[in-house]
């Protein structure tokens, strides 16, 4: 994995590796989240934004044989691990896998009974996303439901690294981003507007904690590993203190030191929004 974690979109921490340690490490909450949006046997249901598709096997158990996941992404690496998937006998419903953009999504008009977007709009800028929520609205079918995953990173915490450090990482980002345009990755609790302004109704939010007490399980200790290292060059691109900068990168030198301290804690949040489309 490279220090950043890229796809040849470009996009930091969007690549295989990442996702799917990310992934494995919040399974549970994930899993809670999905089926929070209520999808249904039989539907048919795009995952735009598919990733590396952990979600695409979980989406066919909804649906079920008798269903349909459509599995879209801006990577072309992302959609051959869906493929891959696929071929590997893992999703229980038909997939197709597609390269495509948010903003122009291949698709006739209400072609879908639901559509799932995770953690895809952080990297949009708010008038992208809503060009975005106006295309999540055309392919969808009145009275389907959209549902967009976002994270909450103002709630992340590592301990026993001091939390206030890691707020001043997400600030910094902040600033810049406030500059640069993208929503960003604490844009989770902020998306309720966007669904209005795209004319959604029966708009619904929910909140997940992500937490992790001492000892950590493997996938959270593969998973950290990763992101001690990615928030250390975090700090960094943000121009962080030297002080606050030693404390990520003593961290990322030495991940063993963090997640074998008796007093360890990983939380992260993220937040999901749906609503329907006007029957």
């Amino acid at each position: 994995m490279t220090a950043t974690a890229m796809t040849s979109t470009g996009h930091a921490v969007s690549d295989a590796p990442w996702l799917d340690a990310h992934f494995q490490a919040a399974l549970p909450e994930y899993e809670d989240a999905l089926r929070f949006v209520g999808v249904q046997a039989g539907w048919t249901v795009l995952d735009a934004g598919c990733g590396s598709g952990g979600y695409v096997p979980m989406i066919c158990d909804q649906v079920g044989p008798t269903g349909k996941v459509s599995a879209l992404d801006l990577a072309p690496e992302n959609v051959a691990q869906v493929e891959g998937l696929v071929r590997g006998g893992h999703c229980r419903a038909p997939v197709e896998g597609r390269v495509g953009s948010l903003l122009d999504l291949p698709y006739p008009e209400a072609t879908f009974d639901a559509l799932w977007c995770a953690n895809v709009v952080q990297y949009l800028t708010p008038a992208e996303f809503v060009r975005a929520m106006a295309e999540f609205r055309r392919v969808t079918r009145p009275g389907g439901i959209v549902a967009v995953k976002d994270s909450d990173r103002t709630l992340l915490q590592v301990r026993p690294i001091d939390p206030a450090v890691h707020a001043r990482v997400t600030w910094a980002w902040r600033e810049k981003a406030a500059k640069t345009g993208p929503l960003g990755s604490w844009c989770g609790p902020m998306l309720a507007p966007f669904f209005r302004e795209a004319g959604l109704v029966n708009i619904e939010r929910r909140s997940w904690l992500v937490e992790r007490w001492a000892p950590p399980s493997p996938a959270t200790r593969a998973f950290l590993t990763m992101a001690l290292r990615y928030g250390a060059k975090q700090a960094e691109e943000h121009g962080l203190s030297m002080e606050d900068r030693n404390v990520l990168m003593a961290a990322a030198a030495n991940p063993d030191r963090i997640l074998d301290d008796p007093d360890f804690c990983f939380r992260e949040a993220f937040v999901v929004t749906k609503g329907r489309v006007p029957a």
